[in-house]
């Protein structure tokens, strides 16, 4: 009972607190109904409408830059053509074609808009317009007749199938196509009189027709001009425009990428996106991103995409620096300034011949000649040659107490060497020269050892020195030497020299290694790049005489006795190994030794984390700055804990410049094999490159308008310079060209100049010749005349033709012996040489155009204008048959062949195909053919030896 209560009064108190609260939040509800929320919604509003805003704005212009640049373009545009449109018009009224079109149109216009012609006009269209109609209502009717023939000729055949009576379907058939044959002579009739009323209208109008189609012609421009500005807005009235719809413009390349997983990649470039006008002429003038593409048909025409070439971000538009790829950790930034053209070369192995490469060009050149590869292995560089002095034998050769002061300090001798700097103290100089001197001593005793002190050699003889100058002149030294200070040679870069500055040469060396070196220097080292010029005892006596008059003070060779202590021999062992002299120099024990720099082949991807600043706070913090720095200052970066052996090269700022690019180049990843721009000539294009500069025989040679340094001493009188090598390939004989680098004979004996023989191997033959080849890209080289095809006919019009009566080719060119009259100056090469020398095409192409061939040669042009009375006048075989004559030249037994009994004409001068072998034979009397070419073999074998 008394828990009955308590539940009951519990149960009561609930209710009622509940019933309390109930109440409150009644007049809570009414209390917050009277609130105004206004103000908040508004708010909120706001908030939302600007944030829409916001979003659009953002999604349509701040992250779409290329919007806004389209735009523009398209007013920049809009207004050129405008501009373009009103000078076309301006010429139009200036051009009396064009006025006397206009008039001519006005005139024809105005002959039918009143008068008898307006008149007769009017009538012809009216009876046209009746003529049509009636013709139109003849061609029905006929075609109504022509449809119930159809019938007929079906109910004919139903009537043949069934077995019917055909008579009176025939009958019917018969007569529908008599009524047809009326309607059709009707309808002819009629078409006829419309045709011929229309022909009248149009006779009446032709002076119209033509006069427009005159104008059309004449106005084509100003009509493509109207077009192009038509599609370039939506919109345009009184100075109000309507661009068009602007839209994300790119380029795919499928397959140019590779994954990490080997696997092809398609490269998506968008920059046409924002530099709209790249492809499109007339906007040269326009700032970034409005101007047309410098040389827009060579490097558009030829190259896909943007960023192959540029670097970027190809695919992002949402900002100019996203794009340019200037955003942190984006490995490819665009490519600016001189650094431009560092792709080149990832397409082009042979960058050395690319148009518009000329900064990666000269920085690969650089980069090789100047010895980087002798520390620094870089993919496809590995197997360059050495290009230092040949060390092997150095104690033959060099003063013991020059070698110290040299290896010490290069650049105080000669500021121009590429011989770096290793900034060694004495000490250090003393204990590489004494290793040098003690390594070297066996080979170069055994050299000395057969070769005797030659006698006669005087510097104290000045007419034997004046002989040695006039040999160093002009035999052909200074195509790759300087001699005296004031002088030019080939130059590596701006300012290092090919090869050594003689003018101290005499405190380097002593006569007598300077005399066996310039008879033979493969003699003493086995792959120089000097060359031998022949020289005979005597040449060879009177240039050393002469070089060892150029320096202060002789070399004296005194003994050395400090630099044969063996612990300073060890010290230089050590340090030859510890600064990589092997890489540059050939040196004994040392042909094991690897590189001591580290691998470049992709420098040009490390980030600047991987860059070693040292303690330098003054460089910029930039691939480039480091770059610079580095080649500029090498041991700059080294601190108390690093040390920097790199040496110093002495470069100027242009050619530091040159080589960054060139490093900017070896960056990791390859393009797409579709996007290699190498052929079957490309190799041998590059190990031919390679070949040449390593022999600098660009030092005496023009090689397809590069080089020829020596002919600036030969401006008055270029004849006498070194021959220009252009379409060598093209111009010589495989086979006689690989003999004539092998063992070289004199073409033009009236040259002082002299070709060297280089002593090349079977390779570097083969390589010479496959690079000039691999020039003139010849797909077959080979080309042979055989004598006994040869036309008698065609050989007796080449002789008259050659003969002073016409040409008089022998004026200037000698043959065989016999030299022309004059001077030297205008002598041109032996013809008699010339059927092995040179290519039979190549002979009649040189006849026909020689300017062409060889812009400035003093050979004259006579085609067109051939002699009337040769061969009919008959170019063509005119030029064959010099060709053919002066194949029969140096061979007495071919020249019999050259005198027919009739006059030579087109019908008997076949050019040696159709003229039967029997009748080309030589008189029974006289020896075989095959004997007598061996005796004029000998002969010019005989002739061909090289001369002094």
């Amino acid at each position: 009972m008394g828990q009955a209560l308590l539940f009951f009064i519990s149960a009561a108190y609930w209710k009622s607190g509940r019933q309390l609260e109930l109440r409150r939040m009644a007049r809570r509800e009414i209390e917050d109904d009277k609130k105004s929320y206004s103000g908040l919604f508004l708010f909120a509003v706001g908030l939302l409408l600007l944030g829409t805003v916001w979003t659009v704005w953002d999604d349509s212009v701040s992250r779409r830059p290329w919007k806004k640049y389209q735009a523009a373009f398209a007013r920049i545009s809009y207004d050129k053509l405008t501009a373009d449109l009103q000078k076309e018009d301006e010429r139009l009224a200036n051009d009396p074609a064009y006025q006397e079109a206009t008039s001519q149109l006005a005139e024809a216009e105005a002959q039918i808009s009143g008068g008898e012609g307006a008149e007769r006009l009017a009538k012809l269209e009216s009876d046209l317009a009746v003529a049509e109609v009636t013709a139109s209502d003849a061609e029905n009717a006929l075609r109504l007749v022509r449809s119930e023939i159809e019938v007929a000729w079906y109910e004919y055949d139903h009537a043949i199938i069934t077995g019917q009576p055909t008579k009176e379907p025939k009958e019917h058939l018969d007569g529908l196509e008599a009524e047809a044959a009326v309607l059709d002579a009707d309808f002819q009739a009629k078409t006829a009189q419309r045709d011929q009323i229309q022909n009248e209208i149009d006779e009446i109008n032709l002076a119209i027709v033509e006069s427009k189609n005159k104008i059309r012609r004449l106005a084509s421009d100003r009509e493509r001009l109207k077009q192009r500005l038509d599609d370039t807005v939506l919109f345009a009235s009184n100075g109000f425009m309507i661009p068009y719809f602007p839209s994300i413009e790119q380029v795919v390349l499928p397959e140019f990428d590779r994954s990490n997983f080997d696997t092809p990649l398609q490269r998506v470039d968008r920059c046409i996106s924002c530099h709209v006008g790249i492809d499109r002429a007339g906007f040269e003038d326009q700032p970034n991103p409005y101007k047309t593409h410098p040389h827009r048909k060579v490097l558009l025409g030829n190259h896909l995409g943007c960023t192959p070439c540029h670097d970027g971000q190809g695919v992002a538009t949402n900002s100019i620096e996203q794009a340019h790829g200037n955003v942190q950790f984006w490995e490819h930034p665009l490519l600016e300034g001189e650094k431009l053209q560092a792709n080149c070369i990832k397409c082009h192995a042979n960058a050395q011949d690319v148009q518009f490469a000329e900064n990666i060009a000269q920085g690969e050149k650089l980069f090789m000649q100047v010895g980087c590869t002798g520390c620094h292995l870089v993919e496809g560089y590995g197997e360059t040659r050495k290009i230092a002095p040949y060390l092997r034998r150095v104690a033959a050769k060099a003063d013991p107490s020059w070698l110290v002061e040299w290896v010490t300090n290069p650049h105080e001798f000669r500021p121009q060497t590429r011989m770096p700097q290793f900034f060694f103290n004495e000490d250090q100089g003393k204990a590489i020269a004494a290793y040098l001197l003690k390594v070297s001593k066996e080979e170069g005793s055994e050299w000395l050892a057969s070769r005797p002190q030659p006698d006669g050699i005087d510097p104290s003889n000045a007419e034997q020195v004046e002989k040695g100058k006039a040999l160093v002149d002009s035999v052909g030294c200074r195509g790759c030497h300087i001699v005296e200070q004031g002088q030019t040679a080939t130059l590596i870069g701006s300012e290092k020299t090919y090869a050594p500055i003689l003018a101290r040469v005499a405190e380097k060396t002593n006569p007598r290694w300077l005399y066996y070196w310039i008879k033979n220097p493969r003699e003493y080292s086995p792959h120089t790049a000097m060359p031998s010029l022949r020289l005979t005892d005597d040449e060879a006596k009177s240039i050393v005489s002469y070089l060892m008059t150029l320096g202060e003070k002789p070399a004296q060779f005194t003994a050395r006795p400090d630099l044969e202590d063996a612990d300073l021999i060890n010290q230089g062992e050590g340090l030859v190994r510890q600064y990589g002299c092997h890489g540059c120099h050939e040196i004994p024990g040392m042909e094991k030794e690897g590189r001591i720099g580290v691998e470049l082949s992709a420098f040009g991807s490390k980030t600047l984390e991987e860059l070693f600043f040292g303690n330098r706070t003054d460089v910029p913090h930039s691939w480039d700055g480091w770059t610079d720095y580095k080649i500029k200052e090498p041991r700059g970066y080294a601190t108390e804990r690093i040390e920097q052996i790199m040496p110093w090269f002495n470069l100027p700022d242009e050619d530091i410049k040159l080589i960054r690019v060139f490093l900017s180049s070896r960056t990791e990843g390859e393009f797409g094999e579709a996007y290699q721009a190498h052929n079957e000539w490309t190799h041998n294009l590059v190990e031919g490159q390679r070949m040449v500069q390593y022999y600098n025989c660009t030092g005496c040679h023009i090689i397809e308008n590069k080089g020829g340094d020596i002919r600036a001493l030969y401006q008055e009188s270029p004849t006498l310079a070194p021959p220009i090598l252009n379409g060598q390939g093209e111009k010589v004989q495989p086979a006689w060209f690989y003999e004539f680098l092998k063992g070289p004979i004199p073409i033009r004996p009236w040259l002082d100049i002299r070709m060297p023989t280089f002593h090349f191997d079977d390779t570097d033959a083969r390589t010479a010749v496959d690079y000039f080849i691999a020039q003139a890209q010849l797909e077959n080289p080979y080309s042979y005349v055989n004598p006994a095809e040869l036309s008698p006919d065609m050989l007796h019009a080449g002789e008259v033709l050659m003969s002073n009566d016409y040409f008089a080719c022998f004026s200037c060119h000698q043959q065989g012996d016999q030299k022309p009259e004059g001077p030297p100056e205008g002598w041109a090469p032996d013809l008699e040489l010339a059927k092995d020398r040179l290519n039979p095409e190549w002979v009649v192409k040189w006849i026909e155009d020689p300017q062409n061939m060889m812009p400035g040669t003093r050979m004259p042009s006579f085609y067109p204008g051939g002699p009337d009375d040769i061969l009919d006048a008959n170019e063509p075989l005119q030029m064959e048959a010099m060709r053919d004559y002066i194949w029969t030249l140096g061979q007495p037994q071919m020249a019999k062949l050259a005198q027919p009994e009739v006059s030579p004409s087109p019908e008997s001068a076949s050019g040696g195909v159709e003229t039967p072998v029997e009748s080309l034979q030589p008189a029974p009397t006289e020896a075989p053919l095959e004997a007598q070419s061996e005796e004029t073999a000998a002969v010019e074998s005989g002739k061909a030896e090289p001369s002094a």
